[in-house]
Formats: C-alpha cells, sequence, structure tokens
C-alpha cells in the first residue's frame, strides 16, 4: 500500500517539471532499489500480519530500532541509482553541495528520521546542485560507500559521490 500512495505521489508531483523522463517500470525499479540497501534478512522477524499489540511491544519496537541500523556491505563501491527527496544540509554559494537522500518526501523533518540504512549522504564533490523542493522527487546515481554521517536533521548510512543529479518526469 505504501509504495502504491509513493508511486502516486512521484507521478502527480512532477508533471510540470522539466526532467529526466522516465517510465512507471523505470521508476518501479528505482523504488525497488531502496531495498538494496538493507542487509538480507534484517527484517525477518516482522510477521506478515502486524497487529498494533505487536507493533507497540517494546521489544519488537527495540528490534526494528537495531534492524533499521544494519547497513549492507555487500554494495560497498558499486554503482547505484536511487529515486527519493532532497534534504539539503550544506550550502555553498547558494547552491547544495551535501544533501541527504530519503526515500519518502518530508522524512527528515519530522520524528523519528528516517532509518539509517534508508538515508543517503550525496556529496556534490565540485558539481553544486540547485535546490530542490523536498516534496518533489529526484533521481540520483553514482558510486555507493557504506558509511555513517550524522546531521542535526537524521544519520546516513551510505554515501553516494560524484553523483548525477535529475528531476523526475514520468513518460506518458
Amino acid at each position: 500500500m505504501l509504495k502504491k500512495i509513493f508511486l502516486l505521489f512521484f507521478i502527480f508531483g512532477t508533471q510540470n517539471l522539466a526532467a529526466l523522463e522516465i517510465t512507471l517500470d523505470d521508476l518501479r525499479i528505482l523504488l525497488g532499489n531502496w531495498t538494496k540497501l538493507v542487509p538480507d534478512g534484517a527484517y525477518d522477524f516482522v510477521p506478515d500480519d502486524v497487529t498494533y499489540e505487536i507493533y507497540s511491544d517494546e521489544k519488537f519496537q527495540e528490534k526494528l530500532k537495531i534492524a533499521a541500523e544494519k547497513l549492507n556491505n555487500k554494495i560497498n563501491e558499486s554503482k547505484i541509482k536511487l529515486a527519493g527527496y532532497m534534504v539539503p544540509v550544506e550550502m555553498k554559494k547558494g547552491k547544495v553541495s551535501k544533501f541527504l537522500l530519503v526515500p519518502e518526501a518530508g522524512q527528515c523533518i519530522h520524528v523519528p528520521p528516517p532509518p539509517l540504512n534508508q538515508t543517503v549522504l550525496v556529496e556534490m564533490d565540485d558539481k553544486l546542485a540547485d535546490e530542490v523542493n523536498i516534496y518533489k522527487p529526484i533521481v540520483v546515481s553514482g558510486s555507493i560507500n557504506v558509511g555513517s554521517n550524522s546531521f542535526d536533521v537524521a544519520d546516513s548510512g551510505y554515501i553516494i559521490t560524484s553523483p548525477k543529479v535529475s528531476t523526475i518526469k514520468i513518460k506518458k
């Protein structure tokens, strides 16, 4: 259900942007790439039918917290392409030099922050990026490395360097 809502937001939130044109199938692949950041078995303890009682259980919440901090070392130094949302964390000359990429809009502006294994630091190197509205989806591709960084808004578990950053337009 959450993926369907996420897809709808991507579709209707980007129709008037001049951007990278992708199909819905491309978008599904890009959204699925976020699962590569989670190591196999990290969430195997979660039952198919999560009830309120299970979800609110203190031990279950602790397991969720531990799973959220697990990083996938198998993807270190590999190429990746992710669709997500920009949360600027460093500006230079009025442009973005570093930002967090998260899979859902507004994740870093509320508590709790997104999981460590679902937050990526994007370092723009010498190519600074224009700031993008935090509710407008973007695509980032580049080399991903495992490595934690802390910021006021959230912590990241991965870093993408030498990225290519584009906004999204869905092909009709």
